[in-house]
This record gives C-alpha cells, structure tokens and sequence, in this order.
C-alpha cells in the first residue's frame, strides 16, 4: 500500500502566500512616508533609492505614493481662518 499524499490546503497556502508578500510591502511603504516626510538618514535614503531604482514594483509603489501626495498638495485646498479667530484662539490659550 502506498501512503497517501497529504492535500495541499489551498486556502491556507494562498494565506500564506499573501501574509509574505504583504509585509515587504508594508515595510516598504513605511520607509517610503518617512523618506517623502524627510524623516530618513542619508544611508537609509539611498537603499531606498537603489531599490526604488532596481525593482519595478517599488518603483511602481513609489511613484503612486508621491503622486498621491503631490495631488493631495495640489489640489486641495483649505479654507482660510481669519486673523481674528486665530487670535481669539491664542487669547483662550493663554487665559487657560
């Protein structure tokens, strides 16, 4: 008699298969805010580069994420607060 092979659990290795592919991307996403808020070192920005520059997909995250923001910078836009509120606002400030 042979052994039977054990059955792949589709559902369980599609998991898998996302959880790992999920946390390069998420850390990569991380790295790229800090890089666009000027948050990371001089060293830490060109390994960002250089994998920005070398692998398509990071290039492909980098560029959405500084679009987004460029638009984001661009297109919306604030009300402006007058002169007045600002200082009653101060005024409550300082009596507190």
């Amino acid at each position: 008699m042979q052994a039977e092979t054990p059955r792949l659990d589709y559902q369980a290795f599609r998991s898998n298969c996302i959880m790992r592919n999920q946390k390069p991307n998420t850390e990569l996403r991380q790295k790229i805010n800090l890089y666009l808020d000027n948050a990371l070192g001089a060293r830490e920005q060109e390994d960002l580069l250089d994998t920005v520059n070398s692998d398509p997909r990071s290039n492909q995250i980098f560029e959405a994420e500084r679009n987004s923001r460029d638009y984001i910078k661009n297109n919306v836009k604030r009300q402006s607060v007058s002169p007045d509120l600002i200082q009653s606002i101060r005024d409550n400030i300082r009596i507190k």
